[in-house]
């Protein structure tokens, strides 16, 4: 298929040289990188370095020109010059403002073509890189690395450093270097991929100067390490004293990737023996390798942190096929026989492959990896080289490959694992394990984990599920918007905070916005504002009856936005709450929004409410906690916030007390993995919710307590246990009071403003029905009786028609309205799901439209009952 405006396309000369060309408008320069396919596994006993020591001796002069005057020449050309060298290719690479790309090509060419190699510069570079060994060898990770690769691939072409040996250096002649470059240098082991600001077609014209390279036989081909001794086996060697240090990281033009710092425990490396590349694609392996070295992936998961500080996994490109290594910084005292065996047995249940989640995620992941990759020309030939040298088929498709399917994935897996343990190999690097070869220890299966977060079907039309550490999850899949809404439910405020200051939970929720680790609130402020996202973490007491969260049972956040900022509303919710870290001005601002909460509870009913509740639940109840807190109560002090904050995944925000529900567009499995990513972690866990004591038993009575208040508050509650049967009738009969009240003591009396009936859910499932007027003190006992006689006439005459029908409407609209905005239907499913099956949320429209006028009138005979509701007056 012909390749896209802007995409890769190969190039196969006649000399049997191959190119790939791909543009890349906007940056103003070219690469122009070679790969040939000489490096230190075609190296022959005794010449070990002889690839990166022809390397330096490139540089050194070609034609007419010595050293000094080819560094010139690159810098008259402002172009950057570089060579690096691996196990099986050297890479040469040029970067150049695209004006001079065609001299700069020229002159490539000629370094790799043309060189003198002459004898006072052979010797000269003998003693740079018999300096650059010493220097090496003084860095005790390098030191660390040789002696891993050398136990691991004894016996086999890998065996030995990139760079050689001093001995190996000094031993060998120039006309043997001589004779390996013309071996293989030449057009058939060449693979020239040319990259950057100009049109196709000129581009194609640099690739083509190395189609003039006169044709010569090409290497011969490379043993499968398949033959190679070894596999099956395994065996240790003493850490390298000083291993450990600090240092860093090895400089371009040495093999092998830099490895971490080994500070405490030892350090093993398996390699495992990939398929053949016509069995598995690059993608499917490479995806297949992501899997298994991610922070949450099946290796990690078992051995992460018990038995060791890091996992890693990486492919390794190479002909004729992959290899894959993974890579384990143990654990100080932990038995490398024991972590070899655990290590081999999660292999073994990992065969299985990964989720379809987990693919789309490594596969977005490393689209977006690549494409940061293709803008950065200077690192091009870096991040390429190994996939251009390995490259059997197309070098197009090396360098942008394909998508593949889940399926496609875990085909990978099962062959990348199906012959364990004959194909794979070990090195150990510190205390204890073989000093001789033997064969790998038999696996240890890992202990039975909970299993990962599948979605299932839930309430509301969602998806729900439960990550391994107890975080709730719940998705409600849309059509047709365009706007994500996210309800983070942070379960059983009052009775968590039972031992904290009153309103610790209220400052909490008003700092998480006003600072994260990755910045201050204006920091905040501008990353919401640059994604369109809004976040409310609190009750505002300046905006009338915003109160909707004001309760004991949970705290909330919630965020709304274009679904395209879904991820980055995740990402920012999930900085929230990990750990505190607010600035000076976020403190002074949410210090004013609790001192204006506690004003506004303790002058809007909020005596009344918090009377009630010490009434019905007890005094000392986390159901009866203030939330706010009273105008004179101190404020939490900021050693209380982090105390109780604590500190991801522990403290007020740990996993299972969160029940996260998001509504969105995007798709569910997208959408979890992640939530996946952003709030995985800590140890296996099931939800975690109360345990709450028993409510005072209570069988109605009064407290009238009006004080000197202008307006007070007339509350009737009691709470019950429904039977699932009565659920739509009884809401349906507290409707039918609330339309009552209204229209009798506001609208005939005009005795209040503000008033009505409603239901809710208290843990544990019961209802707390309630009816609630603020009135003026001396019409209070008006009120009351006004209220046990509306009670007592819907207890003794069946509802009309004509008011049933319109009340089922009206509940109707009330649904409707609270689901205008995303983040409403979040928060429903998020009550939902918290409040379980007793949830009035739970009761499907169709239930009530069946409702009778006979069962709304039963409901109230048995729920509604004046004579065993608790009656409040005041403030």
């Amino acid at each position: 298929a012909p390749a896209p405006p802007t995409g890769p396309r190969d190039l196969s000369f006649d000399n049997g040289a191959r190119a790939v060309v791909w543009p890349k408008p906007g940056s103003g320069t070219v690469v122009v990188a070679v790969t040939v396919a000489a490096g230190s596994q075609d190296e022959a006993p005794g010449r070990e370095g002889s690839s990166h020591y022809l390397e330096h001796l490139l540089f050194d002069g070609f034609d007419d020109l010595d050293e000094r005057g080819v560094t010139e020449s690159f810098e008259k050309l402002s172009a950057y010059v570089n060579a690096f060298t691996r196990d099986q290719a050297t890479v040469f690479f040029v970067l150049v403002p695209r004006d001079n790309a065609a001299e700069a090509a020229r002159l490539l060419v000629g370094m790799l073509t043309r060189s003198t190699l002459g004898p006072e510069v052979y010797e000269k570079e003998k003693k740079v890189i018999l300096e650059e060994l010493a220097k090496d060898h003084a860095r005790p990770t390098t030191v660390e690395e040789e002696t891993l690769r050398a136990a691991l691939w004894e016996g086999t072409p890998l065996g030995h450093p990139v760079l050689g040996f001093p001995e190996s250096i000094a031993a060998t002649g120039r006309e043997q270097v001589l004779e390996y470059w013309k071996r293989h240098y030449v057009p058939a082991a060449m693979r020239v991929m040319v990259s950057g600001d100009l049109p196709r077609a000129e581009l194609e014209d640099l690739a083509r100067r190395f189609a003039a390279l006169p044709a010569a036989p090409p290497p011969p081909p490379r043993e499968d390490p398949a033959l190679w001794p070894g596999w099956g086996l395994w065996q240790a060697r003493p850490k390298p004293e000083g291993a450990g240090a600090a240092s860093g990281g090895p400089p371009m033009g040495h093999g092998g990737s830099p490895s971490a710092v080994m500070e405490e425990g030892g350090r093993l490396t398996v390699s495992l023996l990939a398929p053949p590349p016509d069995r598995v694609s690059l993608s499917a392996l490479e995806i297949a390798t992501r899997w298994l070295g991610a922070d949450d992936g099946p290796l990690a998961s078992v051995l992460v942190p018990d038995l060791a500080e890091s996992v890693g996994c990486s492919r390794l490109p190479r002909q004729p096929r992959d290899l894959v290594d993974i890579d384990l910084r143990a654990k100080k005292g932990v038995d490398p026989g024991d972590l070899l065996a655990r290590l081999l047995g999660a292999l073994e249940a990992a065969a299985g492959g990964p989720a379809d989640v987990d693919v789309m995620r490594l596969q977005r992941a490393w689209a977006a990896e690549r494409a940061l990759t293709g803008q950065r020309l200077h690192y091009a030939a870096v991040f390429y080289g190994g996939n251009l040298a390995a490259a059997t088929g197309s070098l197009a498709a090396a360098l942008d490959p394909q998508p593949v399917t889940p399926a496609q994935v875990r085909a990978a897996v099962r062959a990348l694992l199906a012959d364990l343990p004959a194909s794979a190999r070990a090195a150990w690097v510190g205390e204890g394990g073989p000093s001789a070869l033997q064969p790998l220890p038999a696996a240890i299966a890992p202990a039975p984990r909970k299993a990962g977060a599948e979605l299932h079907p839930g309430p509301l039309g969602s998806l729900v599920t439960t990550l391994p550490n107890g975080l709730e999850v719940g998705i409600l899949p849309e059509t047709g918007n365009d706007v994500f809404g996210i309800h983070l439910l942070v379960a059983d405020r009052g009775f968590r905070e039972k031992n904290a200051p009153p309103g610790t939970t209220d400052l909490l929720h008003r700092l998480l916005d006003r600072g994260t680790l990755l910045g201050g609130t204006q920091q905040v402020a501008h990353r919401l504002e640059r994604a369109g996202i809004t976040v409310k973490t609190a009750d505002n007491p300046m905006i009338p009856f915003d109160n909707r969260y004001n309760v004991p049972d949970f705290s909330y956040v919630r965020l709304e936005g274009p679904a395209a900022s879904l991820e980055e509303g995740l990402a920012v919710l999930a900085e929230m709450i990990r750990q505190a870290a607010w600035d000076t001005p976020g403190w002074s601002t949410a210090l004013q929004g609790l001192r204006a909460a506690r004003k506004s509870e303790a002058r809007g009913g909020g005596g009344a409410t918090a009377r009630l509740r010490r009434a019905l639940f007890g005094p000392d109840h986390p159901l009866a906690r203030p939330l706010a807190g009273r105008p004179d109560d101190p404020v939490p002090s900021a050693e209380d916030l982090r105390a109780f904050w604590g500190r991801w995944p522990h403290g007020y925000f740990a996993p299972p007390h969160l029940l996260l529900t998001v509504a969105s567009p995007v798709p569910a499995g997208e959408t979890l993995a992640m939530v996946r990513d952003y709030f995985s972690g800590g140890a296996d866990a099931e939800p975690v919710r109360g345990p709450y004591p028993p409510a005072k038993a209570h069988g109605g009575g009064e407290i009238i307590e009006p004080g000197e208040a202008t307006q007070v508050s007339v509350l009737a509650a009691r709470l019950v246990a429904v039977d699932p049967a009565d659920r739509a009738a009884l809401l349906t009969a507290v409707d039918a009071l609330s339309d009552r009240m209204v229209a009798r003591i506001r609208e005939e009396l005009g005795l209040a403003y503000r008033l009505g009936a409603g239901v809710r859910v208290v843990p544990g499932g019961a209802w707390l029905l309630s009816a609630s007027v603020g009135t003026r003190p001396e019409n209070q006992q008006q009120v009351r009786t006004l209220l046990e006689e509306l009670i007592t006439e819907l207890r003794s005459t069946p509802v009309e028609a004509e008011r049933l029908e319109r009340l089922a409407a009206r509940r109707r609209l009330s649904s409707m309205l609270r689901g205008l905005s995303a983040a409403s239907r979040a928060y429903r499913l998020g009550r939902r799901l918290f409040e379980g099956p007793s949830s009035t949320l739970d009761i499907a429209g169709a239930d009530f439209a069946t409702v009778t006028a006979e069962q709304v009138q039963a409901a109230a005979k048995k729920y509604l009952d004046p004579e065993r509701m608790l009656v409040i007056v005041a403030p």
